[in-house]
Formats: C-alpha cells, sequence, structure tokens
C-alpha cells in the first residue's frame, strides 16, 4: 500500500486463527465402541474426541508446529491410509495414494521441519517404511527386504531414521539415512527390541524389549551402547513417545489389565502415573512437540 504524505487511507484485512495442540498428547481409544483419534492434556484432563465415525481412525504423530495431527484410516473401505487434519479435527487429508495398505500399530514420524512423514505399509506383502510429502506428494519406498520394517522415527537434526527390522528372526534397532542408505545396526540380541524414539535432543534413545521377560522400556545411547531399564512392571509397557523437554516419557501400559496411558520421568524414577484409568483400550501416545 502507497500513501502520500499528508493523506490518509484505510484499508481491512483477515485474520484466521489455527488451533494449535500445545501442551497435549494424541492417543487412540475405543471408549465409545470403536477406534478414534483423542488428544488429552498432559495430565490426562480434558480428553477431546478428533474423530467421529464408525471407521477404525488410529492417532498419529502431531506436527512439529503442533497445526497437524497424522492419523491412520479404514474409512474408505477395506484398505488403510495415510491421513492429516488440523489439530481441531477439520480439514482431514488423505495423503497415501490408492493401493496403500498402511499399518496403524506400526507409528508414523514427521520430519523436524514437518515436510514429510515415514510411515510403514503393508502393499508389498510385508511391511515395508515409506516416506510421504506432508502434501501426498514424493512417495517413496526406503526399505526393500523380505522382513518386517517397523516403528520408523526421524532424529531432531534429520539426519537419520531409527526403526526396527526382524531381519535375524527378532526385532533388532536399527538407523538409516532417510533416503534409505547407511543402514547401521543398534541391538543385537536373541530379544525384541522395538518402538525406538529419539530425546528432543537427540542424545537418547527410548525403546521396549522383553529382555527382561516381557516387554518394557529401556534407553540407549544412539551408537547402541549405554542401555538402561526403565520401567520394572509383569505386565507389557511399550510404545514410548518424549516430552517436548526430554524429561518425562508417555507410553502404553497393560498393568491395569486393560491398555491405559501412563507417563514417567524420563530415567525411570518416580511412580508412573496412569493419565486415561478407565475400562476402554487407550493406546500408542503421541506427545505434542509443542509446550
Amino acid at each position: 500500500m502507497t500513501i502520500t504524505a499528508g493523506d490518509t487511507t484505510s484499508t481491512s484485512f483477515t485474520v484466521e486463527c489455527q488451533a494449535v495442540a500445545d501442551g497435549k498428547i494424541a492417543f487412540s481409544s475405543n471408549r465409545d465402541g470403536d477406534t478414534e483419534v483423542f488428544l488429552m492434556n498432559t495430565d490426562g484432563s480434558s480428553p477431546t474426541k478428533l474423530t467421529d465415525n464408525t471407521a477404525a481412525d488410529f492417532a498419529g504423530p502431531i506436527s512439529p508446529d503442533g497445526t497437524k495431527v497424522a492419523f491412520t484410516s479404514d474409512r474408505g473401505g477395506s484398505t488403510t491410509h495415510l491421513y492429516v487434519m488440523d489439530a481441531d479435527g477439520a480439514n482431514v487429508q488423505q495423503l497415501t495414494a490408492a493401493g496403500a495398505q498402511v499399518v496403524p500399530t506400526d507409528i508414523a514420524s514427521w520430519s523436524p521441519d514437518g515436510s514429510e512423514l515415514a510411515f510403514v505399509d503393508s502393499r508389498s506383502g510385508n511391511n515395508e517404511i515409506y516416506t510421504i510429502g506432508a502434501d501426498g506428494s514424493g512417495e517413496q519406498r526406503l526399505t526393500n527386504n523380505s522382513a518386517r520394517d517397523a516403528f520408523p522415527h526421524w532424529s531432531p537434526d534429520g539426519s537419520k531414521i531409527v526403526y526396527a527390522s526382524n531381519t535375524d528372526g527378532d526385532y533388532e534397532i536399527y538407523t538409516m539415512n532417510p533416503d534409505g542408505t547407511g543402514r547401521q545396526q543398534l541391538t543385537s540380541d536373541s530379544y525384541n527390541n522395538a518402538t525406538p524414539r529419539w530425546s528432543p535432543d537427540g542424545s537418547t534413545i527410548v525403546f521396549d524389549s522383553n529382555r527382561s521377560g516381557n516387554q518394557l522400556l529401556y534407553t540407549m545411547n544412539p551408537d547402541g551402547t549405554g542401555v538402561q531399564q526403565l520401567t520394572n512392571d509383569p505386565a507389557t509397557d511399550a510404545y514410548p513417545s518424549w516430552s517436548p523437554d526430554g524429561s518425562e516419557l508417555a507410553f502404553t501400559s497393560y498393568r491395569d489389565g486393560n491398555g491405559e496411558i501412563y507417563k514417567i520421568n524420563a530415567d525411570g524414577s518416580g511412580i508412573p502415573t496412569n493419565l486415561t484409568a478407565n475400562g476402554a483400550g487407550d493406546l500408542i501416545p503421541y506427545w505434542s512437540p509443542v509446550e
């Protein structure tokens, strides 16, 4: 706009507000009879349902800026696709194209800049890791073997993707470059090591493992050294997710007889807190990267 000296003018503009999932945890729950996507506060209060239909909708991660929530759904019929929606459940967009068969429980991950998502798809006959643009463009297959590759998670600097694979008969944890090259193995034992997640500062990887007899939470250095056990319960603890400051972890636990979302200090200290505490199945938390 140009204004001549001494003159006055007027203008108008439109302000649009967009919901941001700050201080929230996304999770899946069947509390209304079928699986839907929910958001709750990090103390478990104010659970809000984002999806509401007869399809199975499984929560995925919240975008780095907190404005989008990824999820998987079979609302299109016999196939399961990857979707994104606004943090209030509006503006649902399907990302994957015809023929996709996205695996809901194998977890997805946003790239640090929010431009891509990594996900797991079984269209080839076994689970493989793919990436796709946040607008649905540029899909690429990163793994291609007879093993099951699962649980991808981008490092905070975007240089690596950590994931699990049963190449050697049980699940071990690996890293690779974002284009699928440079595979490196971090764990090597006879146990199932799964659902790895980088800490927000990139210094630690949390994962679950049955090396103690049942699936529990552990941490290790990014090179696989320094393994430490965090939880110790006869039931399964799995699917960990870091708080934005790296001080806490949300996770799925069956210590109450059904799936619930708990949180614990990231060093394993203190008593785990049940955030969901109901008779439904509450599963696979994704802590918002925005506080």
